[in-house]
């Protein structure tokens, strides 16, 4: 092909006709259909208002993250996929990977990875092999280091090896493991260099060392200059070619070598093969489809109704208050966020879905009040914005709602209006006799200083436009919550960071566009911090509970050459059926700072008194860290180091413990440990 065609190849078209942007490569056979892009991971934005309701507004993936689930994930891709085919785009811009560093990121609702790589890896691999396997490429983002909206076209994350490796590259690794065709650089600086011009993390990390085939996509507007993103390795500049449209200039003038463009097309002819569109695998007749085309379903919905209830996690439980017994009773429903699902006053988004590219606008969304009116037909119902509607009730179920979105981080992780409602309620005539529940919709963490006050408590993340069915079967039993949090939830004066690690600061220690932040804590992410630094959080990463009871027990373990079995019984001891989340975390010496990290979970149904075994395989992959010195993995049994693996429901209750019996032949230990 011609480098006219190449340029092509490399050079976005803005969006319209309900799309973010196209790619419009010329010099191929009239039956392969352009690159049609779209967000996002949450569903199809058709960044129209005309367009509201044609796609289901799905629960955020940080709810898919808090189902513990890959079957919840790989069910969600699917119907997502579907609507992507439907409204006839094959390139999903998404999912968001990021592990979460700093829960007051504006984006934390987007991505499936919560604060753990290791949940995000076991999430996002069933995710891309839906989308892929539709004719749809997945554009995995935001490679890399983008934890913070704060400045961040901008502002520089600096970041060492030992955290790249093992925090914040893993799930992009999974990612592409499983066939994502496509990846996404960031907006940000990484180490003194943008990320789209970043050889480092484009062409080492990325291609290198993970070895990826497919195209690198900017973030839209992410490109800075055409020479060196094409020598750092940048395929393709959207929304438009504002940059690359010099290339062919640097290329006559001798400053670009034409074998980079070759490769910058070649990378995205490659990941269009690789994807089915030249054998047909994304529909011939959904070529010519538009976003306009309604593509949310019955199906559809019922999934994203399945993801809040998988991903519901209950925080607090008081004295069975749930679930209700729902005859006679008199339930009030409390807090404006009970009856409405829009808001005004906010910039982007709605009341249960985050805002920016990743919001699905919708005209279907069903409040609490209606959920539970249509829902509950033997229990008197009534709702008042203030306390009010609970005078003489059985019960109060509070509604509360914090906010995120794109652009910008949230200014606090309280939860507006839950701690004042809990209060007008408890100072009621009759309140002793009063049932509080509370039902907390976040766009990641929150403080729950407003919880001692309630007898029950529900925490959902952007649920999205089936809030309403969804609560109703929560409150009620005819759902069970089996989420575990994805991200930990901190105390109220939680000191985490120093002003330099986040959201960072200039030389005059001013906040200013050009801002750093020193990623200092290292590999101390999320519950990794807490337990090092021994600073509870309020409810630790992995915790949930369920409207029944659970006990572990008989814990063994064995190994065969670099492999280990661990297996225990889970046991239903409560009076209801219920899904327990055994969690395996694991622990050695070199792990240091970090005391155990997540290797293992399993989602497990039983019925009362019933008992299942658990097998948990694990591998060399399990025990190892990144040494820096020697810029590789190590696996910690070849330096003859013990490795502890404990069983619990969350990362600080974990009533099992073994040491694995694993030992290396002395040849293969000596050999090891040689430095």
């Amino acid at each position: 092909i011609t480098q006219e065609n190449k340029m092509t190849l490399v050079s976005g078209s803005p969006g319209g006709l309900g799309y973010a942007g196209f790619v419009n490569p010329s010099g191929l056979p009239q039956d392969i259909m352009p690159l049609k892009m779209q967000d996002g991971p949450q569903g199809f934005n058709p960044y129209q208002v005309e367009l509201a309701g044609t796609a289901t507004q799905f629960p955020a993936l940080l709810a898919v993250a808090a189902s513990f689930s890959p079957d919840v994930s790989r069910k969600y891709a699917e119907a997502v996929a579907d609507e992507f085919v439907t409204k006839g785009a094959n390139v999903l811009l998404g999912p968001d990977v990021e592990v979460t560093r700093s829960t007051m990121t504006g984006r934390c609702f987007e991505t499936l990875s919560g604060e753990d790589p290791f949940l995000g890896s076991s999430l996002v691999r069933p995710f891309v092999q839906e989308i892929q396997k539709r004719g749809i490429i997945a554009t995995v983002k935001h490679w890399l280091d983008n934890n913070q909206e704060i400045y961040r076209q901008t502002m520089n994350s600096v970041v060492g090896d030992r955290a790249q490796h093992e925090i914040y590259m893993p799930v992009f690794k999974a990612a592409f493991e499983a066939g994502a065709a496509a990846v996404m650089c960031s907006y940000n600086k990484v180490n003194g260099d943008h990320a789209c011009e970043n050889g480092q993390i484009l062409t080492q990390l990325l291609r290198d060392e993970l070895g990826f085939k497919g195209y690198v996509v900017s973030d839209w507007g992410g490109t800075h200059n055409a020479e060196k993103s094409a020598k750092a390795g940048l395929d393709v500049e959207m929304p438009n070619a504002q940059y690359y449209h010099d290339i062919p200039g640097l290329i006559q003038n001798g400053t670009l070598d034409a074998a980079i463009l070759d490769k910058m097309a070649t990378h995205v002819l490659s990941s269009m093969y690789f994807s089915g569109h030249f054998d047909g695998l994304f529909p011939p007749e959904k070529f010519g489809a538009l976003g306009h085309m309604p593509a949310t379903t019955d199906a559809h919905r019922a999934v994203a109704l399945n993801t809040i209830i998988e991903s519901a996690i209950l925080l607090k439980n008081k004295g069975d208050t749930l679930p209700l017994t729902t005859s006679g009773l008199k339930i009030a429903l409390i807090g404006r966020y009970c009856n409405q699902t829009e808001d005004k006053a906010l910039q982007q988004g709605s009341v249960y879905s985050g805002g920016g590219s990743g919001f699905v606008m919708t005209t279907r969304s069903i409040s609490p009040l209606q959920g539970v009116q249509d829902f509950i037909k033997d229990a008197e119902i009534s709702f008042s914005a203030d306390a009010s509607a609970a005078e003489g009730a059985d019960v109060a179920v509070i509604c509360a709602a914090a906010h995120s979105e794109e652009g910008w981080d949230r200014k606090n992780l309280s939860l507006p209006e839950a701690a004042d409602l809990v209060v007008k309620l408890r100072a009621l005539s009759g309140a002793a006799a009063l049932k509080v529940v509370i039902l907390a919709s976040a766009p990641g963490a929150v403080t729950t200083e407003w919880l001692h006050g309630a007898d029950a408590a529900l925490l959902l993340f952007e649920p999205g436009e089936q809030v309403g069915p969804a609560i109703a079967r929560l409150l009620t039993g005819a759902a069970s919550p089996s989420g575990r949090l994805p991200v930990s939830l901190p105390e109220v004066d939680e000191d985490r960071f120093t002003k330099w690690q986040y959201p960072g600061l200039c030389a005059d220690n001013s906040w200013c566009e050009q801002m750093i932040a020193n990623f200092s804590e290292d590999v101390l992410v999320g519950y990794r911090w807490n337990n090092a630094q021994d600073v509870p959080s309020a409810f630790p990463f992995g915790f949930g509970l369920s409207y029944t009871q659970f006990e572990f027990t008989d814990l063994h373990a064995s190994c065969s050459g670099a492999s280990a079995s661990v297996t225990f019984r889970v046991s239903n001891v409560g009076s209801r059926a219920g899904t327990a989340v055994p969690q395996l975390y694991i622990g050695f010496r070199s792990l240091r700072p970090v005391l155990r990290q997540l290797r293992a979970f399993k989602k497990v149904t039983l019925a009362p008194g019933e008992t299942a075994d658990v097998i948990f395989a694990l591998s060399d992959e399990d025990w190892s860290f990144w040494d820096t010195p020697q810029a590789r993995w190590v696996s910690a049994l070849t330096l003859g180091e013990d490795v502890r693996v404990s069983v619990g429901s969350s990362s600080t209750e974990l009533p099992l413990t073994a040491t694995l019996p694993c030992v290396l032949p002395r040849r293969k230990l000596a050999k090891a440990s040689l430095r």
